[in-house]
């Protein structure tokens, strides 16, 4: 039971963030699945299945708005599809530990960048 307290509640707030940031929950995903005893690479794979529907629900109200074009998005498509199978793959290759600290340094500079910029 507390298990799905804590995943619905982290859910609203993932959705939250994913809705307001544009996708910024999955860096709230991986820390709450690991809170629910999720492994550390699986909880990074996990947390795609949870972001990409709540991403099309995001870009759908989005572009309802006319906040999306696809021209622009359509720019980032084929490169991106490529890096998400090398980052598939990588991830299986690499230690649990090396992720986090991967994970830790993205969200140092993603918090930087904001901060500074």
């Amino acid at each position: 039971m507390k298990k799905k307290a804590l995943g619905f509640l982290g859910g609203i707030g993932v959705g939250v963030l994913n809705g307001l940031l544009g996708a910024g929950g999955g860096m709230l995903t991986v820390p709450l699945l690991e809170a629910m005893g999720v492994e550390g690479k699986r909880a990074h794979a996990t947390s795609l299945a949870v972001i990409v529907p709540l991403s099309l629900v995001s870009a759908g109200i989005y572009w309802q708005r006319g906040w999306v074009t696809l021209g622009e998005a359509a720019v980032f498509l084929p490169g991106g599809l490529v890096g998400a199978a090398v980052g598939a793959k990588l991830l299986a290759k690499a230690s649990t530990p090396w992720v986090k600290r991967a994970f830790a340094l993205l969200l140092l500079w993603a918090s930087a960048r904001r901060l500074l910029g």
